[in-house]
């Protein structure tokens, strides 16, 4: 069974050979460049510079004998440009990290660095979009947080649609001809992400600071409402076209990378999530259903319990990193809830506690155990929780898929 098929079978709850693997079919499911020089120079291979198509979170491409080697059954259909920044990926130029990892970075990416040694970087359109400290090794978004100070100020859906930039058709054909090489001369899945992806579930891109959004959640639902409408509207009109380029190549599309959970809890009320978010999801979700094959994957950190069945009532097929070191997010609990209803898109090791701190035996552990509470029936891709940061050692990321490949054989699959 090849890994096109396993995965197929895992996504639709039936159990292939073995447990999929996706470690860099996304960038949610992947590693950073420092720690992946780390593991490269462990392997002992000189793989040249590491190439970053997401300087914001400086996660890396994958080197396909690196990709190999740890063993993933997932490949991303790259878009022509970072999300983030909407920064085309090409034109690819060196660049030093703050940890002193040479990499390269797409042309379009040109950072300052202020007198205090803050690195600054602007969005296609000029904007402040994110900001680096002195010693940090990833980039935070230029935003503010607390309240604005005229409430009244905010921008009308209508005008929130149109400055969500829509597909060229340059970056189309870009993307059909690269999905088309992936299915042909490949036998990975292949998870696509449309333009829209990172863009506003929360608001914040319409002219809120998050303070202000949640603020007009419970103060100003009718508003929150219209707003959440018109980017699903919007997100709808690249849905379409995205889909028409690539749909019959992608097997997941991954749809929102907004998180809706803290550590402790989700970050408002559940029934807020249900009455304004779930109808607007669900339109996207059942475009996707209705014209292409593909499964549909979210993205939502933290505690998120309370969400779980909101996100299969909205279309979700799949969930990631299923954030098991939050609030209730047991995986016994969450397999025995909610198994076989949404496909566990993660939750295989925890990069907060035992990748960098534990032993490569205490991650072998880890991995056995939850391939043994979220493997049986399908509906299981293992992935490790978040992109993996500098001080994980690489004999723990060795240990942690080698470990799932070895014992996550299924007897009949």
């Amino acid at each position: 069974m090849n890994s096109r098929e396993r995965v197929r079978k895992a996504i639709r709850f039936q159990e292939p050979d073995r447990v999929p693997i996706d470690f860099g079919g996304s960038i949610c499911t992947t590693i950073c460049a420092d720690p992946y020089v780390e593991l490269v120079k462990h392997l002992g291979w000189d793989l040249g510079l590491p190439v970053v198509p997401e300087p914001g979170g400086m996660t890396v491409r994958l080197a396909e004998p690196v990709r190999q080697r740890l063993h993933s059954d997932v490949i991303e259909l790259e878009n022509p440009f970072c999300f983030e920044w909407r920064i085309e990926t090409k034109d690819w130029k060196p660049w030093k990290t703050n940890a002193g990892n040479s990499v390269l970075v797409p042309g379009g990416f040109n950072p300052v660095v202020d007198e205090k040694g803050y690195t600054h970087v602007q969005d296609y359109l000029g904007r402040p979009a994110g900001v680096m400290a002195p010693k940090a090794l990833a980039f935070d978004r230029a935003c503010p947080t607390g309240m604005s100070a005229n409430l009244d100020d905010k921008m009308t859906p209508e005008d929130w649609a149109k400055s969500i930039p829509l597909y060229l058709d340059e970056h189309l054909r870009q993307l059909e001809q690269a999905a088309k090489q992936l299915y042909e001369s490949t036998e990975y899945a292949i998870l696509g992400g449309f333009l829209q992806a990172y863009l506003g579930w929360n608001g914040i891109f319409a002219g809120h600071t998050i303070t202000d959004w949640l603020y007009r959640l419970v103060a100003e639902p009718d508003y929150a409402f219209s707003i959440l409408q018109a980017t699903a509207e919007r997100a709808l009109d690249n849905i379409r076209i995205y889909l028409q380029a690539v749909g019959r190549y992608i097997d997941v599309i991954f749809m929102s990378g907004t998180d809706w959970g803290t550590q402790k809890s989700e970050l408002f009320n559940p029934k807020i999530f249900k009455e304004l978010y779930v109808p607007n999801i669900r339109r996207m979700t059942d475009y996707v259903h209705q014209h292409s094959d593909a499964k549909t994957l979210y993205h939502c950190c933290g505690s998120v319990f309370n969400l779980m069945e909101h996100f299969i009532e909205a279309g979700i097929d799949c969930l990631n990193p299923i954030q098991t070191t939050t609030a209730r997010m047991e995986p016994v609990e969450l397999k025995k809830r909610f198994g076989g209803r949404i496909v566990f898109w993660g939750g295989g090791a925890e990069t907060q506690t035992v990748l960098p701190n534990g032993s490569a035996d205490d991650v072998r552990k880890q991995v056995k155990e939850r391939i043994q509470i979220f493997a049986p029936g399908g509906g299981f891709v293992f992935s490790h929780i978040h992109d993996i940061v500098l001080g994980v050692p690489p004999q723990n990321i060795l240990a942690m898929v080698d470990t799932a490949r070895e014992y996550g054989q299924y007897l009949d699959g």
